[in-house]
């Protein structure tokens, strides 16, 4: 029996099962070891990819913030310009200033999450690839991003600091980024004569015995400055054609010797700013469709052809906020007791050497009148001054040149927020 006990027979078989065991952990847990690193490395990359998204996203948004500033203004049908629902590949149009679904499918293929993935702070569905959010800064003059506040908020400029927030969400494999940028406006002063009267003729259409002044000269806001009338006078107009007037019917004025003006104020790349100005700001009118009465607007882009009127006691604008009128192709006639404070321009595209701008009966028109081409001016009919000068609009424009992001305000979100 103690022979027995002694020998050490099967000894070697239990340490190599004690071995075995042993090693067989040490790979399981090197293999565990193993899928967790990949599945980490995985996540990893979709995160990676998310946040490309996202920040592809946000710079799209950005872009289109840049080439059209939203406005407090609806399309026709009551859609507004940059949903507040948020922009996706599904909702982006080509007149809702959403990002390109096309551009944004070429460089990030889709591959997003389905139902049952995290969960967006603002709630853009998981299985959108990418949704962006345009925000008004409910905080002004702060880089601080308040999600819950601007979650709320209107997707325009409301409180007029010229800053908007812009929010992108990205989502790749069940991983979601979120960044966030404040995009500021940027403006540049506009180059536009200060001209009481520009246009290739002007005459005053009053029947009276022409003592009485028509065309007030004087800027309200500094007396010692007078208006300009400048005409042109081509082809080889006579004087008196030319300039068709009484003495009396215009005060405090310099009327400068023909030729006057250029035959075109401006050329066709700041006609373009324009153009783009009153778009941002919906007042743009476009090829076969004319304002009713007579618009208002910091900048009022009329494609024409159009024949707008003023009658009765409609006003146009104010005297606290003057605006620029912009008539590629149409006219312009006041009448009644109508008003309308600001510039008005009348590129005449429609080559017209009669009447392109006239001001009647008791209206008055507080600004400057231009006309290119060989079109003119009537002014006067009932007595009264139908004409003020008032430089304030062409000295004030200012015209939008796109958006930037500020400084300091890019940021990755956590993701409650």
């Amino acid at each position: 029996m103690m022979n027995k006990l002694r020998s050490e027979d099967g000894v070697v078989l239990a340490s190599a099962v004690i071995l075995l065991t042993v090693i067989l952990g040490l790979g399981l847990g090197l293999l565990f070891f193993t899928d967790n690193q990949q599945k980490a490395s995985a996540s990893e990359q979709a995160g990676e990819v998310a946040f490309n998204v996202a920040e592809a996203a946000l710079n799209a948004q950005i872009g289109q913030v840049s080439r059209n500033w939203p406005a407090n203004l609806e399309l026709e049908g009551g859609a507004e310009i940059a949903p507040k629902a948020g922009c996706t590949a599904a909702t982006t149009t080509a007149a809702n200033d959403c990002p390109s679904a096309e551009s944004m499918k070429i460089a990030y293929p889709a591959a997003t999450c389905p139902g049952g993935g995290p969960k967006d702070a603002w709630g853009s569905a998981s299985s959108n690839e990418w949704t962006t959010y345009v925000r008004d800064d409910v905080e002004k003059n702060t880089s601080f991003f308040n999600s819950a506040a601007e979650k709320t908020e209107v997707p325009y400029d409301a409180n007029g600091d010229n800053k908007l927030w812009v929010r992108a969400v990205g989502v790749v494999n069940c991983r979601l980024v979120s960044l966030v940028s404040l995009v500021s406006r940027q403006e540049i002063a506009a180059t536009f004569p200060k001209t009481m009267m520009s246009a290739n003729w002007f005459k005053t259409g009053n029947n009276g015995n022409g003592s009485e002044p028509i065309v007030e000269g004087q800027n309200p806001e500094n007396v010692s400055e007078s208006g300009e009338v400048r005409m042109r006078c081509d082809p080889g107009l006579a004087l008196a054609v030319c300039e068709n007037y009484r003495n009396g019917q215009i005060v405090n004025a310099k009327i400068n010797p023909p030729p006057g003006a250029p035959t075109q104020t401006v050329g066709p790349t700041e006609m373009l700013a324009y153009q783009h100005e009153a778009e941002a700001q919906r007042t743009y009118y476009p090829t076969g469709k004319c304002p009713s009465g007579l618009p208002s607007g910091k900048v009022v882009y009329v494609a024409g052809p159009c024949a707008i009127t003023g009658a009765g006691q409609e006003v146009g604008n104010s005297s606290a906020h003057p605006g620029f009128l912009v008539i590629a192709n149409g006219t312009l006639t006041l009448g009644g007791s109508s008003e309308f404070w600001g510039v008005v321009y009348d590129a005449n595209r429609q080559e017209s050497a009669g009447i392109v701008v006239k001001v009647g009966g008791s209206a008055t028109l507080h600004g400057e009148i231009n006309v290119d081409g060989f079109g003119g001016i009537e002014v006067g009919e009932n007595h009264k001054k139908n004409l003020e000068y008032d430089p304030r609009a062409a000295v004030e424009l200012k015209l939008y040149a796109g958006a930037t992001p500020t400084r300091n305000t890019f940021r990755v979100l956590p993701i409650n927020e």
